[in-house]
């Protein structure tokens, strides 16, 4: 009996030393890549993953566990900087930032009692947005050598979701819109260089970024000094059917001659004004106009001037930030001061 239990705890033995010799002849490494296009500038991307504070707005591992916890010591867009996240199940995990190459390449740890892994975000441009790549690489634990195979099938799926939660954050965050009414405010009469065109309401930020140009570079080439912000001014508005006639003008210190090239000069009128502030993407601009117009209707002493022209100022556009949420643009409408009606008793 003595010599059987022998045996058997000798052939366990040579079991445990094979399975053992076994898992150590196997890689004690792993990577896993997972790849996205996404239409949106390099440097939105790249904010949405070197800025730590971002994550809680599109880490993956959110779906599994709501409850979640992050916590920021510090900063959270530098070299160094980390944040700790806790599980529904008590345990924590903590992501830091160790090299950011702005725009384009972000490389992090994720680091627990168990296992740190290396997180590496690669940004490149491509003709429409930009393709991001994340790779995650580690070491293996003896015990988890068994899965090694498996492990792309096993994160892959976690990462993909992770990338389309990114995509889906920046252009919630480029879809930020905000409009203000500011005031009615007196104009003076400016005089402008100016070249109209037409098109529908939807293609009015491509066209005025097409003929908008042909203005200033007339100006620069005539030495014309400017005197203020580029501006649109609607000299007819179709709603009905989506089409615009508009031009796209700069302000000049006084009257140029143009005649003979497409270039045209012109004066506003000046006068009343209603003034609305608009942050944002210029395909919400609509949102502006409707609520100008709204704001007038509501006001007894204020009626919209048909006999001038409605027009837009660009205080902050593209040159200056590749957000659209960051865009201003100051919208005028022309307003008349009026008396407002006295109510009779009857």
């Amino acid at each position: 009996m003595l010599k059987k239990i022998k045996y058997l705890l000798l052939l366990i033995l040579v079991i445990v030393v094979a399975i053992g010799g076994y898992l150590i002849s196997l890689d004690n490494t792993f990577k896993v890549t997972r790849s996205r296009q996404i239409d949106a500038p390099a440097n939105l991307v790249y904010n949405q993953i070197a800025n730590l504070k971002n994550w809680e707005k599109w880490a993956p591992w959110k779906d599994k566990d709501s409850l979640i916890k992050f916590e920021y010591p510090g900063s959270t867009e530098k070299e160094g900087d980390y944040f700790r996240f806790t599980d529904s199940d008590g345990n924590r995990q903590k992501l830091t930032n160790l090299t950011l190459s702005p725009d384009t390449l972000v490389v992090q740890t994720l680091s627990s009692n168990e296992q740190t892994q290396e997180y590496r975000w690669q940004i490149t441009t491509e003709d429409k947005g930009v393709k991001v790549s994340w790779t995650v690489s580690g070491e293996l634990a003896l015990t988890q050598r068994f899965f090694a195979d498996r492990l792309d099938e096993l994160m892959g799926p976690l990462m993909v979701r992770g990338l389309e939660l990114i995509d889906r954050s920046v252009h919630n965050d480029m879809a930020k819109h905000e409009t203000t009414i500011i005031k009615p405010v007196d104009l003076s009469p400016t005089y402008y260089l100016y070249k109209t065109a037409g098109c529908k309401m939807d293609s009015l930020g491509k066209q005025m970024d097409i003929i908008l140009p042909d203005v200033i570079i007339f100006a620069i080439k005539n030495k014309i000094e400017r005197n203020g912000k580029p501006f649109v001014i609607y000299n007819k508005r179709d709603i009905k059917n989506n089409s615009v006639i508009f031009s796209a003008a700069i302000p000049t210190k006084e009257k140029i001659s143009a005649v003979g090239t497409e270039i045209l000069t012109g004066q506003t009128p000046g006068g009343l004004y209603l003034k609305i502030k608009f942050q944002g993407d210029y395909k919400f601009l609509k949102d502006a106009w409707d609520a100008g117009y709204n704001y007038i209707n509501s006001q007894e002493h204020l009626i919209v001037d048909t006999t001038r022209e409605a027009f837009e100022t660009y205080a902050v556009g593209h040159t200056k930030s590749l957000n659209p949420a960051d865009w201003i643009t100051y919208v005028y409408i022309p307003v008349i001061e009026i008396e407002p009606k006295e109510s009779t008793i009857q």
